[in-house]
């Protein structure tokens, strides 16, 4: 009896959160969404998608949102659709207790942006995603030109594959060295400071703009890059911190542990 009565008892406590819970949904599904709420991460910083771009986007895609019940409201096709936008990374959509739609949206961050050889621009991120340019969005991120040349349509590709042959130079190989050299030079703030440009010549070596210095650097074959980099920050330090930052034409670092220099 006494184990009956237990029973009972857990019966009665579960049945009644049951009905309470139901109830809660019920009341809760039954409120009407009155405010749409946009946060998107590091917008201060690279700001690649508005908040008015997102509310354009909602409403493009005829969701019934604001004003009606939030148990009308489909927040798993919308968090998505939103995803599926090349810009955006992830997104997380969520209704608050009083009926908000809050969306909050980590976008890309481009490190680097190709100008290939078709005149085609475009971003692309650290984890190799590739990232439409817009007329509106300027990044000031490293710029990669010349003869680069892709294997695809960049407008028609989410990202590039890095996985196998980075280091061969031609098709996705340049594009893959390219943004290993910019991951490089993102981790250093004394070459995010300092490098402005890398450009691929017609044998596929290449020449680096510095923003200091009237100077190309032809740094030659990908191979070694990390080696060539820190020959040229000790060059800058103890060389041209003596002779003057303007005095070379060209720093050539095609030769294994050679710095040439060509005078104007």
């Amino acid at each position: 009896m006494k184990k009956l009565k237990h029973i009972g008892i857990w019966g009665g406590i579960f049945l009644y959160l049951a009905i309470t819970l139901s109830f809660v949904g019920e009341k809760r599904g039954n409120t009407i969404c009155s405010q749409i709420n946009v946060h998107i991460v590091d917008s201060t910083v690279d700001e690649i998608l508005t908040r008015e771009e997102v509310n354009d986007y909602i409403h493009d895609l005829d969701m019934k949102v604001l004003g009606h019940p939030v148990k009308n409201i489909n927040i798993q096709y919308l968090e998505k659709t939103l995803t599926e936008n090349p810009v955006v990374k992830n997104t997380e959509v969520y209704f608050t207790s009083d009926g908000d739609l809050n969306i909050k949206i980590n976008q890309r961050n481009p490190i680097i942006r190709i100008a290939n050889r078709k005149g085609q621009n475009y971003f692309i991120d650290k984890e190799g995603a590739i990232v439409p340019s817009k007329g509106r969005y300027t990044s000031h991120v490293l710029i990669a030109n010349g003869n680069i040349k892709e294997s695809f349509e960049p407008a028609k590709t989410n990202r590039i594959n890095c996985s196998q042959n980075k280091n061969e130079n031609n098709n996705s190989g340049i594009l893959c060295n390219l943004l290993e050299m910019a991951k490089f030079i993102n981790k250093d703030p004394f070459w995010m400071s300092q490098i402005e440009q890398i450009y691929v010549n017609e044998k596929d070596e290449y020449e680096i703009i510095p923003r200091v210095g009237a100077h190309v650097i032809k740094f030659g074959p990908f191979e070694n890059y990390r080696e060539k980099f820190r020959n040229l920050k000790a060059f800058y330090r103890k060389g041209l911190n003596n002779v003057g930052w303007n005095q070379y034409l060209y720093i050539n670092l095609k030769y294994d542990n050679q710095i040439i220099c060509t005078k104007r």
